[in-house]
């Protein structure tokens, strides 16, 4: 008889042990950069001391645990250990200003405040101590959501480093007899649900101040990991011969652990197949480049703008990325150009995409194989099962498209197409906001009762522009908010993007309205060139005429060394429209 964890199924002490039994020395986790390489025996041999010094604290289910540091093992570690108790986990912006760590923090009101020592040009627990400074010294009681000193703890052994908080070594120390504690855990573990919170993710923030989301356990598992039937002894045979094949793989994962990409990408390969993911403590195109030639990465999981930044890299031609075999775009809507852009570069076999948010969880996908031979596709079929990969689409179903194809929506997905302006239900084909209704759908911990996006029978209002097809296949055509109004004329700023970034001398693009007295709005756009590539104005209007209508062509033209991103690997809209304002009126200015 198969062995079967006493823990409740899809939760996370069941996998974690699942794992520890099934592949103990597979190795699940690598930092290059602090060495840190752990097996997922090691993993669930470290989680349950930290897990039994946390339930000494007084840490319970439901309880929030707040982490501020940059990607390292012993982030992954906190987080499973908390979990495993039933906690919910609350991983911050590792780019958190003083401002903004308090504004993470009064939102989650964690019980404990987990820290790196340092990271992004910022010293985390000096930033806690002057939070803890600024009420002292008004003589104010701390505020209900700024735990006690004594339960903030840093990683790092140097007493300097910690500020006076407390060293994270010490939740390992004390406590009664070994016995006692394990079954303390056990207990608190048999209490744990897929359905209960599981983590606080903070949306991008991109236009401004980022809302906190609880996700559960289930909403980041596919139908096949939340107990789906088995289809018998041949289901059986090709889910362990997938196992073994997905130990072989290993990715390199770009995304930071707070982003809901990088926190989906570990919990479902614990879920679905052990890939061994490997990270970063934080992203930078030379360091990935590093990595992948280091560990001979297969794939590369990561935001367009990362993955661009990747193949920009002046001397990439020197670290050896025969590895490599497939890239897979996440959170945010890929073009078509930046598609032939990545995988021409870096002469892939396959890309994936998908579509997802913070708020709706993963929504559609899709995998596209390009080549020739029955290697690949066999494997694709081996490895459906996994749910790790979309529904195959063909490689010039994307290249046919002005906009972003995202993919094949989810069976337990439901996709309405509205007209924003009266609501109605579109049919196929035609374009209006995407509205989303399934089990991964959640609310905001404060929902704005102003511009309610989440309607009482179950639907959210994604925000996002787009169409579906009669393959179920989903199209992105921008955010709504950017949608520029110009004249009367409603103009989406991806298609103007897509004609831009066909121009030979482009590295990247952003388009904005910008205000305007007499069209209301007018199209600017923000470019940063190819290195050493002389690009003007009328150079790029003239390049566009063939492929724009006049009314489309960008009235202002900026030109940029980078766009700004925010701390997800999205290009920040708010600081971009700033930037761009500053810019333009400074030409004029000096016009």
């Amino acid at each position: 008889m198969a062995w079967r964890s006493e823990y409740q199924p899809n939760t996370v002490p069941a996998m974690l042990e699942q794992r520890a039994r099934e592949c103990p020395n597979a190795v699940a986790y690598v930092f290059p950069e602090w060495g840190q390489r752990q097996t997922w025996r090691d993993i669930w041999e470290e989680v349950k001391p930290l897990a039994y010094g946390l339930r000494r604290l007084g840490v319970r289910r439901g309880d929030k645990v707040a982490l501020l540091m940059t990607g390292r093992m012993e982030m992954i570690v906190a987080m499973y250990a908390a979990a495993c108790l039933g906690a919910i986990l609350a991983p911050l912006n590792a780019y958190s200003r003083k401002e903004e760590l308090a504004g993470y923090l009064a939102e989650s009101s964690p019980a404990l405040l987990l820290l790196g020592s340092e990271g992004h040009k910022q010293h985390y627990p000096a930033m806690v101590a002057e939070l803890f400074g600024e009420f002292e010294a008004r003589g104010q009681s701390l505020p209900a959501w700024l735990p006690a000193r004594e339960r903030v703890f840093v990683i790092g052994n140097n007493g300097d480093d910690r500020a006076g908080f407390r060293s994270f070594g010490m939740l390992f120390e004390g406590g009664g007899s070994l016995e006692e504690e394990h079954e303390a855990f056990r207990q608190a573990c048999l209490l744990v649900r897929s359905s209960d919170p599981l983590v606080l993710l903070f949306t991008s923030g991109t236009l401004g101040s980022p809302k906190g989301v609880l996700r559960t356990t289930s909403s980041f598992l596919t139908s096949s990991t939340r107990g789906a039937p088995s289809g018998g002894w041949l289901s059986s045979v090709m889910a362990k011969m997938s196992v073994k094949i997905m130990q072989r793989f290993n990715m390199l994962n770009l995304l930071p652990l707070y982003h809901m990409g990088g926190f989906a990408t570990i919990l479902t390969t614990l879920g679905s197949a052990p890939v061994c993911t490997i990270m970063l403590s934080r992203f930078n195109p030379a360091l990935a480049l590093e990595a992948a030639e280091k560990e001979r990465c297969r794939v590369l999981v990561g935001t367009p703008y990362m993955l661009q930044g990747i193949i920009a890299v002046p001397n990439r031609s020197r670290y050896d990325l025969s590895s490599l075999i497939g890239v897979a775009f996440t959170s945010a809507a890929v073009n078509p150009s930046i598609i032939q852009k990545v995988t021409g570069e870096l002469k892939l076999r396959f890309f994936l995409v998908s579509y997802g948010s913070s708020e709706a969880g993963a929504v559609a996908s899709g995998t596209c194989l390009m080549g020739g031979g029955f290697v690949l596709p066999m494997l694709f079929r081996m490895l459906k099962h996994t749910k790790l990969l979309g529904g195959l689409i063909p490689y010039e179903r994307f290249m046919h498209e002005n906009f972003s194809l995202a993919g094949k929506v989810d069976r337990s997905i439901e996709i309405r197409i509205e007209d924003p302006a009266t609501g109605r239900a579109l049919p196929l084909g035609e374009q209006g906001e995407i509205l989303i209704r399934s089990h991964r759908v959640m609310r905001y911990i404060r929902d704005e009762a102003e511009r309610p996006c989440h309607q009482q029978d179950g639907w959210y209002r994604s925000g996002d522009l787009g169409a579906l097809d009669e393959h179920n296949q989903l199209t992105i055509a921008g955010r709504m908010h950017r949608i520029i109004s110009r004249g009367g004329e409603k103009i989406s700023p991806v298609e103007i993007e897509n004609a831009i970034l066909r121009i030979r001398d482009v590295e990247d693009v952003m388009v904005l309205g910008i205000p305007d007295d007499l069209y209301g709005e007018q199209i600017c756009a923000c470019i940063v060139p190819k290195q050493g590539a002389k690009l003007s104005a009328d150079r790029l209007r003239a390049e566009l005429a063939p492929y724009l209508s006049a009314f489309k062509l960008p009235k202002e033209t900026i030109f940029l060394s980078a766009l700004p991103m925010s701390g997800t690997g999205k290009v920040s809209v708010a600081e971009m429209k700033r930037l761009a304002l500053e810019e333009l009126g400074s030409l004029r200015r000096h016009a």
